[in-house]
């Protein structure tokens, strides 16, 4: 590895992601700082594995970090390090994190366990991204299986559904039904199909963002979402009806419904992880 290959490259993405070099250092395995400030200086250079992990970590185009004519090169020598066969990769919901796949890490005797990296933004947006990361992600992998919260779920069945190497998903909360969602916000904030029609785009006084060319795209989305799923829903969900999940399932002979009773929309207590973990074991 030369020198000035990436050095530069990572600290740049290490800032847009607004982590310390110790932080850095931890999620690679290494001892300190001290080995990321050289790296970045170009003073030392990084193992395959490393960047193999980087990669997987924070969910990076291997663009990022590479000339066009070196990817293949580096894929290359990717595919002879020793790694799983499958991964799991853990889509997380509105204002989370891809720290919150730590939760699944019962499942890394048999698999990789990753979360995928993206931060919240308008749907139209996010969606293309984490498809672009989610198959940068799983390329070395033979099988994977998705576990997604609330919107997570939605992106996936939404704009991951054409990918083959799934083999199971499980949605928990999952956004059934975004035009629902939508329609809500709009009646919360008295706003009209004709209002936004003319506007385009409304900023609501909480900031969400709404857009009517992204409101016809749900209410006419053709859902081509086949994999075996998994749903566990909370019998109290204050944000999807039972009656959205319901639709759900009868358009999707391949998906079944686990309801916890008592909670809900967000899962989050010692007992709600555990009856998680339990739920997944069972039916993985």
């Amino acid at each position: 590895m030369s020198k000035n290959t990436i050095g530069s490259k990572i600290k740049k993405i290490r800032k847009e992601r607004k982590l310390t070099q110790e932080q850095l250092a931890e999620s690679l395995g290494y001892s300190g700082k001290s080995v990321i400030s050289h790296i970045e200086k170009g003073d030392a250079d990084m193992t395959y594995e490393k960047i193999l992990l980087l990669l997987r970590t924070y969910a990076l185009d291997a663009n990022e970090l590479f000339e066009v004519e070196k990817i293949d090169k580096l894929l290359n020598k990717i595919d002879n390090i020793k790694k799983k066969d499958k991964i799991v990769v853990y889509i997380h919901g509105l204002h989370g994190t891809k720290l919150e796949a730590d939760n699944y890490s019962y499942l890394n005797n048999e698999f990789d366990v990753v979360g995928l990296d993206y931060e919240d933004g308008n749907p139209w947006e996010v969606g293309d991204i984490i498809r672009q990361k989610f198959i940068n992600l799983i390329r070395p992998y033979k099988e994977v299986i998705i576990i997604a919260n609330s919107i997570g779920a939605f992106y996936a069945y939404t704009y991951l559904y054409d990918l083959k190497k799934i083999s199971k998903a499980f949605f928990i909360s999952p956004i059934a039904d975004m035009y629902q969602i939508i329609f809500n916000i709009m009646m919360d904030n008295g706003i009209t199909e004709s209002e936004l029609e003319n506007k385009k785009v409304i900023t609501c006084s909480d900031g969400t963002v709404l857009s009517y060319e992204y409101f016809q795209f749900v209410q006419n989305f053709a859902d081509c979402w086949d994999v075996p799923t998994e749903i566990l829903y909370g019998s109290q969900d204050e944000l999807v009806y039972i009656e959205n999940i319901t639709d759900f399932l009868s358009e999707h002979p391949n998906s079944r419904l686990t309801i916890k009773k008592g909670s809900e929309h967000y899962f989050h207590t010692p007992e709600e992880k555990e009856f998680i973990k339990d739920w997944i074991l069972k039916n993985i």
